[in-house]
């Protein structure tokens, strides 16, 4: 299974700014940045996993759409939580900020369609088992297990400390990667708790409830705090830890 980490900035910096990855070069999960790939890599997805509301994991959402879109039976799938979905409605996809899509998808040639997300409920996309497990976040949060049958990944982003997916990551011993949260460094835990986002020392524990070692790339470091966050994870000391780059593919 390949995952690219999503440039989040026409200029190639070093931060993610806004999440997206791509999974297989077809499945994309979280919404962030993907409208600002290049077209080529727009076109090549089929899907799109949403893990919640928040603005840098939907941001380009609507820009996606708009630019993929081609007259005719096709168009991307967005899978979701109702709660997801309701909010893109109310807020994006409201004929204000954005044409709605859904109204439009009625009335021509379908623009987007929504598959409803179900906690602990596995849904086939593309060749792939994905099970969304919630989290612990400030607002409905999916993380998600991605299985082709014989390798599976966790995607742990936007969290707190939580304990329904390490289970699934427990139990499934084709879990060979984990993508983990690292939003803030430890002298902010006061932020960290009330964001219900991890520090260092946080990731370490969550990290810890895996069982067994396994390769583990920290994503979602703030980039106002992303030396000190760096920093703070390599003193762990994790022989499996790697520090995510923009663009960068990881094979598993």
């Amino acid at each position: 299974m390949d995952v690219t980490v999503l440039s989040s900035s026409v200029e190639g910096a070093a931060h993610q700014f806004a999440a997206s990855y791509i999974v297989n070069g077809s499945l994309v999960i979280d919404a962030g940045s993907i409208g600002f790939a290049s077209l080529d890599r727009q076109k090549a997805v089929q899907s799109i996993l949403i893990s919640h509301a928040h603005m840098d994991h939907v941001a380009s959402l609507p820009i996606f759409i708009d630019n993929v879109y081609q007259p005719g039976p096709q168009c991307p799938t967005i899978y979701a939580s109702q709660h997801v979905v309701d909010n893109l409605m109310a807020h994006f996809f409201n004929d204000i900020i954005w044409p709605d899509m859904i109204r439009l998808s009625a009335e021509e040639s379908p623009f987007v369609r929504f598959v409803l997300l179900e906690d602990g409920k596995p849904v086939q996309i593309d060749g792939l088992t994905v099970t969304p497990i919630a989290l612990n976040h400030v607002i409905p949060t999916f993380g998600f297990i991605v299985d082709d049958g014989a390798t599976a990944v966790a995607f742990i982003s936007d969290t707190a400390q939580t304990e329904a997916i390490w289970e699934y990551v427990r139990n499934n011993p084709r879990v060979k990667a984990v993508f983990l949260e690292a939003a803030f460094p430890n002298s902010m835990g006061w932020l960290a708790e009330k964001a219900k986002h991890l520090t260092p020392s946080l990731f370490r524990d969550e990290y810890s409830k895996a069982g067994r070692l396994l390769p583990v790339v920290a994503v979602h470091i703030k980039p106002a705090f992303y030396s000190a966050v760096v920093s703070e994870l390599k003193q762990l000391n994790l022989d499996k830890l790697t520090i995510s780059q923009p663009n960068q593919t990881y094979s598993f």
